[in-house]
């Protein structure tokens, strides 16, 4: 790690969180959220990019890492009211608010109902479409999804881990790999038989994904008015997740609609990086740093700006 971290704090409400101060105070904060069942250590890789000009406000979000044992409501809502509780709490008025996968989603819950508290928001590879759109989609019922999306319990072996968050074509240098590393650390714990589970736990990983499944991002979206960047994963050589084809189809075709959802809305800009994978902050820390500092830039530059939209081509993606 290049940037010092400070170690984790637990606020009032029971949420865990790391801030690191920046250098240049004119800027809005960053509000870094994960997705489901990692930790705010996710960020590690971003947040080095970043550098030191920008403060950034990392949380492991309701019952996730540290804030595991707080109460049990997982709905999208109340992850967002925890969110702007810290933000209460840390006297931050305004921030720049940024989510990852399920994490997206709490971003962009956080933006459509809190527009004075966010100066702009980054909705990284979800947010736009969650399950709830492929079950209202009619291909595939709920409970058929949520046994689709049921990860596997493990344990895992340290070398299945890096298997698979260390794949050879994308982290070609010892730094990459010890960020990741440091990023995913807090996302497992040793297990009594032997190897590694999740620190979230089977069960809790499905109520969040339980809770997640009442989520449909479509009426945030029409109420959206921050200027808001979508990116969106385009990974052209991994092979497809295992799930059974009625799931793929469907999820492929609700990320497919995204475009027809945010077409017209001038404060939203859609990007998609081709040859990037899910976990595009890990692997490609320096472009989302890119992408989250002209978020945060541009609201301060010019409130009557609106976001390019842009397609990027990325090198050769990888596995995750």
């Amino acid at each position: 790690m290049k940037n010092p971290i400070v170690p984790p704090v637990m606020s009032d409400s029971g949420v865990a969180f790391r801030y690191q101060e920046g250098l240049d105070s004119r800027l809005a904060p960053i509000v870094l959220l994960h997705g489901l069942s990692q930790q705010g250590d996710f960020w590690f890789p971003t947040i080095d990019a970043l550098g030191s000009r920008y403060s950034t406000l990392s949380i492991d979000l309701r019952g996730h890492g540290e804030s595991r044992n707080m109460p049990p409501n997982y709905h999208i809502s109340q992850v967002s009211q925890d969110c702007i509780g810290l933000m209460d709490e840390l006297e931050i008025d305004k921030a720049c608010v940024v989510g990852h996968s399920w994490g997206a989603s709490v971003a962009l819950n956080i933006a459509a109902r809190y527009p004075s508290r966010t100066a702009s928001s980054v909705l990284i590879d979800g947010g736009a479409f969650t399950p709830a759109n492929i079950v209202e989609g009619g291909s595939i019922t709920r409970e058929d999804l949520n046994a689709a999306l049921t990860p596997p319990i493990g344990p895992f072996s340290e070398a299945e881990l890096r298997s698979h968050y260390l794949p050879a074509d994308m982290l070609s240098s010892i730094d990459q790999r010890e960020s990741v590393i440091s990023a995913i650390a807090r996302t497992y714990v040793e297990a009594p038989q032997g190897g590694f589970v999740t620190t979230i736990g089977f069960d809790r990983h499905m109520a969040v994904l339980e809770a997640f499944l009442d989520y449909n991002p479509d009426s945030d979206l029409r109420a959206l008015a921050v200027h808001t960047w979508i990116l969106m994963a385009r990974d052209l050589f991994s092979p497809p997740t295992p799930l059974t084809t009625p799931a793929l189809d469907s999820w492929a075709e609700a990320r497919n609609q995204v475009e027809t959802k945010v077409q017209g809305k001038m404060n939203i800009a859609l990007q998609h990086w081709y040859g990037a994978v899910h976990d595009v902050p890990l692997y490609w820390p320096i472009r989302v740093a890119q992408l989250i500092s002209h978020a945060v830039l541009s609201t301060r530059l010019s409130t009557r700006s609106t976001p390019r939209l842009i397609s990027e081509n990325g090198e050769r993606g990888g596995s995750t």
